[in-house]
C-alpha cells in the first residue's frame, strides 16, 4: 500500500506574502541608503563652503593686515577706492603695499621693490587677487556676493590725527571724501558662498530667497524660484595695523 504524497512548494499567498516582505525590505534598504547619500552631500557641502569662507576670510586679513606698510618710504596708503567698490552684488577691494608679503601666486615680494597693489574681485562667481605685476590667480569659487566697507576713525580730524583707533562708521568705498579716506582704521568684508551642487532641489535654501550682506539684501539673484543651493554668509572685520598705530 503506498503512502500519501504531499505537495512541497508554495502556495499563492505564501509567495504572496514573500514578495511582499522582499519589496518591503528592499524600499528600506533603498530609503536608508537615500537618506545616507543625502547626510553625506548635505555635510560635504556645508564643509566645502566653510573651507573656503574660512580660506578667503584669513587670506584677506592677512593681506589688509599689510597694507599701508611701506618700508623704508613709510606708511602708504591702505586702499585705492575705485568706482565701482560698491557694486551689486560685487565690490572691489585694492590694497597697497610696499616690498612685503607675497604676489598673488604666494612668491614672496622682493624688499624695495617699490609700492605694489593688490586687487580683489570677483568675476563668473570666482574671486580673483592680481597685483600691480600682472599676475592673476583665483582665490575661491562659487561667490555670489562679495561686499567691502570701510570703518572710519571719526574722532580724528585736520589738526589732530590720532583717535582711538577703532571705527566710528562703517561705509562704502565709493562715499568715501579724499580727507575721510586717511581715517579708515578696519574694514568689514562679507562673502556669500554657494555650494557647488544642489542639495534639496525644489526647496529655498535661504530663508525668503533674500540675504542681508552689510548695508544691502543681495538683491535679484536670490529672488527667483528656488533653485536647491545652499549659500553661507561669512563677515569679518580687521583692523588695519599700519594706520591704527601710526
Amino acid at each position: 500500500m503506498h503512502g500519501r504524497k504531499f505537495s512541497l512548494g508554495l502556495t499563492l499567498v505564501e509567495l504572496m506574502v514573500s514578495l511582499a516582505l522582499g519589496l518591503f525590505i528592499f524600499a528600506v534598504t533603498l530609503k536608508l541608503y537615500v537618506d545616507n547619500k543625502g547626510t553625506y552631500n548635505l555635510q560635504r557641502a556645508l564643509s566645502l563652503m566653510q573651507e573656503q569662507g574660512r580660506y578667503a576670510e584669513d587670506l584677506l586679513a592677512a593681506q589688509m593686515k599689510l597694507s599701508g606698510f611701506g618700508g623704508a618710504q613709510g606708511v602708504v596708503n591702505s586702499f585705492v577706492f575705485s568706482s565701482n567698490s560698491d557694486g551689486e552684488p560685487y565690490d572691489v577691494l585694492e590694497i597697497q603695499i610696499a616690498g612685503a608679503g607675497t604676489d598673488c601666486m604666494g612668491g614672496p615680494l622682493q624688499a624695495g621693490s617699490g609700492v605694489k597693489r593688490k586687487r580683489f574681485y570677483v568675476k563668473a562667481e570666482s574671486l580673483l587677487c592680481s597685483d600691480s605685476d600682472g599676475i592673476s590667480a583665483p582665490i575661491i569659487n562659487n561667490v555670489e556676493s562679495f561686499q567691502v566697507a570701510y570703518g572710519v576713525d571719526l574722532d580724528r580730524s585736520a589738526l589732530f590725527d590720532v583717535g582711538y583707533g577703532s571705527a566710528d562708521i562703517y561705509v562704502a568705498g565709493n562715499v568715501l571724501e579724499a580727507e575721510v579716506s586717511p581715517h579708515v582704521v578696519s574694514v568689514k568684508i562679507a562673502i556669500v558662498v554657494k555650494s557647488e551642487q544642489k542639495i534639496n532641489s525644489g526647496k529655498s535654501a535661504v530663508s525668503g530667497n533674500r540675504v542681508w550682506v552689510l548695508d544691502r539684501f543681495v538683491p535679484d539673484r536670490f529672488t527667483a524660484s528656488p533653485d536647491g543651493y545652499l549659500r553661507r554668509l561669512f563677515v569679518s572685520t580687521t583692523a588695519i595695523r599700519n594706520f591704527v598705530h601710526r
